[in-house]
């Protein structure tokens, strides 16, 4: 039976083979002050999907809405409710926020510590956003079905 370790460790391995366009000058890094209550709650989350998103050059809104989303829910289930100015700077940092493999590290060490129910909304968000662009590349939808049934085995 696979452990959920190995499991977050493929997913892992999925997200760093994507390819990373480079920090254009000036990119934003740093987590904004108004958004460091929420860091904790989907920070190490946020970085993963936008390199998702981020794998084919850019982020497109429709991409961006489903990480805002997953990132309000992880928040509420934190006993975050974000103000409409926090929801606000989220949005305009997902626009804005370009990670770099640098930051997949200690996002990835964060993920080993979460659930398997948090593991199982990142996968469905993570397929959410590769849905959102429309365009669906057979390797990825065969990954990410596969990690999902194998989440769903365990």
């Amino acid at each position: 039976k696979m452990s959920l370790g190995l499991l977050v460790g493929r997913f892992a391995n999925y997200v760093s083979e994507q390819p990373v366009t480079p920090e254009p000058e000036g990119a934003v890094d740093d987590f904004p002050g108004d958004l460091k209550r929420g860091r904790d709650a989907f920070g190490h989350h946020l970085v993963t999907l936008l390199l998702v998103a981020r794998c084919d050059g850019e982020s497109l809104p429709e991409e961006r809405e489903v990480i805002l989303n997953h990132c309000l829910t992880r928040a509420k289930l934190a006993g975050l409710e974000l103000s409409l100015n926090e929801m606000a700077a989220l949005s305009d940092y997902l626009r804005e926020f370009r990670p770099s493999r640098a930051q997949l590290g200690p996002a990835l060490k964060r993920l080993e510590h979460d659930s398997k129910d948090d593991i199982i909304a990142l996968v469905a968000a993570a397929q959410g956003v590769v849905d959102a662009d429309g365009m669906r590349r057979p390797r990825e939808v065969r990954f990410l079905a596969q990690l999902s049934r194998d989440l769903a085995a365990m």
